[in-house]
């Protein structure tokens, strides 16, 4: 079995839906060739240099990341940013991995979080133990659940993600019962309470949020709980993960979690 076919599988469960706009040119092999004989495969969240070791112990040699492989170059006037790509400290240890394992690196991205019923943005509300969708954006999901306070249900969010911390804006005691989910790094987005709250949403659950996304939130009369971006989108992770096991079952197929970075000081 070759990468290339690996490949043809995913986008056949999660195809590129013509609504999507422009698919990214890192949504493709971002390393090595789609010709290489596979041996094993890791499935993750982003290819940090953790997460690569663990594939070299694990001997896998195709690694399947939602996230991207190497950090590029920014035009900005707010930091120096080097233009040499490999360059870069962490690049250069990624490649050396790389490099010497022979692997190959498949990035795919919005595809896998509109995945129906398995990709990302199904399978965070999934891990909360909401059951009931009463309405959906294209990434965004609303669903309703027993009448119960911001903190409370942050307090369940927090136990169920089994997160050591979690970040609340708004009345912690108000009563709601229609949540809406932002996986990931949609809460990079500043407006993006607009849509929640046309859904009627009453509080927006994030994978991670930035300051404005959340003021957004608040003035529009929604909570806002944070979560972690990593461990909200692990979920679809492992579901891929366990698709490609029953999909090529000779082959070895390994999760690799990129793991929450944060300690806390409360």
């Amino acid at each position: 079995m070759k990468v290339k076919d690996v490949i043809e599988y995913i986008l056949e469960i999660a195809p590129f839906k013509d609504d999507f706009g422009e698919i990214p040119k890192d949504d493709a092999i971002v390393f090595g060739d789609g010709n290489t004989e596979v041996q094993g495969i890791g499935v993750t969240w982003s290819p940090t240099v953790n997460v690569l070791k663990k594939a070299e112990k694990e001997k896998l040699n195709l690694i399947v990341t939602h996230e991207f492989l190497f950090w590029g170059y920014s035009e900005t006037v707010w930091f120096n940013s080097g233009k040499d790509i490999m360059g870069k400290r962490p690049n250069a240890l990624r490649h050396k991995i790389l490099t010497e394992n022979n692997m190959v690196v498949y990035n795919t991205h919005k595809n896998w979080d509109a995945a129906p019923g398995w990709g990302m943005c199904d399978a965070f509300p999934d891990l909360l133990g909401f059951e009931e969708e009463i309405n959906r954006g294209r990434f965004i999901r609303v669903h309703k659940i027993e009448p119960t306070s911001v903190l409370h249900l942050a307090e369940i969010i927090k136990q169920k993600m089994k997160i050591p911390v979690i970040r609340i804006a708004g009345d912690l005691q108000k009563k709601v019962s229609k949540i809406a989910t932002a996986v990931g790094g949609l809460g990079q987005i500043y407006g993006i309470a607009e849509e929640p709250y046309k859904l009627g949403a009453e509080v927006l659950v994030f994978g991670e949020v930035v300051d404005y996304a959340v003021r957004c939130c608040v003035e529009h009369g929604i909570s806002a709980i944070e979560t972690s971006h990593v461990l909200s989108e692990n979920p679809g992770v492992k579901n891929l993960a366990n698709k490609l096991k029953k999909q090529f079952k000779e082959t070895k197929v390994v999760f690799l979690d990129a793991s929450f970075p944060f300690n806390h000081i409360i």
